[in-house]
């Protein structure tokens, strides 16, 4: 399943598509740790956070993740939408927790 694929089916509001909107996706990792993520998110995985500073796009593009899923309906500063958008880092959001957002990513792959 692709990014799109996934965004479509949990119905996630696209923030930045970014390039890998059409990686398949692999995993997925929770955490809101971000030296946990760093050393955590695999290549090809969705990361589930609450964060929404800058560094996590930094994150994911140090670990290749396929997108950054942005949980609870977080705010997301328009600054960090704009350089996701500028880095092509994939951005998603739901208004969903974490945890249901992992269970419903494991079904889907």
């Amino acid at each position: 399943m692709t990014v799109k694929e996934l965004a479509e089916v949990l119905n996630l509001e696209i923030i930045s598509k970014g390039a890998q909107f059409d990686a398949t996706v692999e995993g997925c990792f929770a955490g809101d740790l971000l030296s946990l993520a760093m050393s955590g998110v695999q290549s090809g995985d969705v990361w589930v956070t609450v964060q929404t500073n800058v560094n996590i796009l930094g994150i994911a593009a140090l670990t290749d993740a396929a997108c950054v899923l942005v949980a609870n309906g977080m705010n997301i500063p328009s600054e960090v939408s704009a350089k996701a958008a500028e880095e092509g880092i994939c951005l998603l959001r739901s208004g969903k927790g974490a945890y249901e957002l992992c269970c419903l990513i494991g079904k889907s792959l």
